[in-house]
């Protein structure tokens, strides 16, 4: 029997799922971030290869039974990051057989069996990717909206915080942001709020996880007509649409049929449904016969499903049993 490894590390957790050539998952395992531009690469490598001992130890195995492993990563988005993380996994594994890629394709193949189509993910950060029948592919840089991109939980706490400014200091429209941002972030004023944003230089520091509610608030609003929070949500979504779509288009797939993978918290968690439907309409204007989907399994699975097809497993046939043991996997380990 054979064995495979597929890891999805992201800016804020990290998976690994293994299993056997029947697509058959034997065992998952958590750790913390792998994104080395966030962690550094010696945490990032300690992180990943918690999670990959963690799925080992519950399988059965150690790394020397794995026949090919792909490991999905946030924060590989240039030449330099897939050189150092080559260097920190091999270092970590000597002698595996591995492939690295952006966390953007585990994503896509864990929400679709079709080999062509897009992807958007939209977690902590966000990022974007399409590839044609015919194999070329493009990944969207991921790096931020300085970088032209859009999405993610830190954009939508950076407008809900601003929002809730000018509703706080009248040079803006009221919403329910204001009482809401200052309460999740434990301040008793707008005043101390803004000195401390000033001191750690608009960083969140020991606040982040905090903030990080401000986004299901954010959505919350959305549903019960708070405008602003709606208004974030549509143009936020707008701004997604165009990226997938234009790079979808861009690529020649502006009159095919094509799935785009909904990978992420922002996708999974939000309850108002708008953020989505604005995506979907601006990708529509430009790729008609796009079809919305969300992702199947989680991406570590899709990573694991890549590293059989490198062992010459034709994915269709191992799909489906990937999915069910995945999801029977990842409900004992939330247990």
């Amino acid at each position: 029997m054979r064995y495979a490894l597929g890891v999805d590390g992201g800016a804020t957790k990290t998976l690994a799922v293994v299993g056997d050539e029947r697509g058959r998952v034997l065992g998952v395992g958590l750790g913390g971030p792998t994104n080395y531009q966030m962690t550094g690469l010696e945490t990032a490598m300690r992180n990943l290869e918690s999670a990959v001992s963690a799925a080992l130890s519950t399988a059965g195995l150690d790394i020397t039974s794995i026949g090919h492993a792909v490991f999905g990563l946030a924060g590989a988005d240039f030449p330099i990051d897939f050189e150092n993380f080559n260097k920190g996994i091999s270092a970590l594994y000597p002698g595996l057989d591995f492939q690295i890629t952006n966390d953007t394709w585990v994503g896509f193949r864990a929400g679709t069996g079709a080999s062509f189509g897009g992807v958007v993910i939209s977690g902590s950060g966000a990022n974007y990717a399409a590839a044609t029948p015919d194999g070329r592919k493009v990944t969207g840089r991921g790096m931020g909206y300085e970088w032209g991109s859009a999405g993610g939980a830190g954009l939508l706490i950076r407008d809900a915080i601003h929002y809730a400014f000018r509703s706080h200091d009248g040079t803006g429209p009221k919403t329910g942001l204001e009482e809401a941002v200052l309460s999740l972030l434990g301040f008793p004023s707008y005043d101390d709020l803004s000195l401390y944003m000033y001191q750690h230089q608009g960083q969140f520091g020991q606040i982040f996880t905090k903030a990080a509610q401000i986004v299901p608030a954010l959505f919350q609003l959305a549903f019960q007509g708070d405008r602003v929070a709606q208004d974030i949500l549509v143009r936020t979504g707008e701004a997604m649409g165009e990226i997938i779509g234009g790079l979808l288009a861009g690529l020649g797939m502006s009159q095919i049929p094509v799935d785009v993978v909904l990978v992420g918290s922002v996708f999974t968690k939000g309850v108002c449904p708008l953020m989505i439907s604005a995506m979907k309409t601006a990708c529509q204007r430009l790729v008609p016969l796009a079809e919305f989907k969300p992702v199947e399994m989680e991406p570590a699975g899709g990573a694991y499903l890549m590293a059989l097809e490198a062992m010459g497993i034709p994915g269709d046939a191992v799909r489906q049993a990937v999915i069910e043991t995945l999801e029977e996997r990842m409900k004992a380990l939330e247990t």
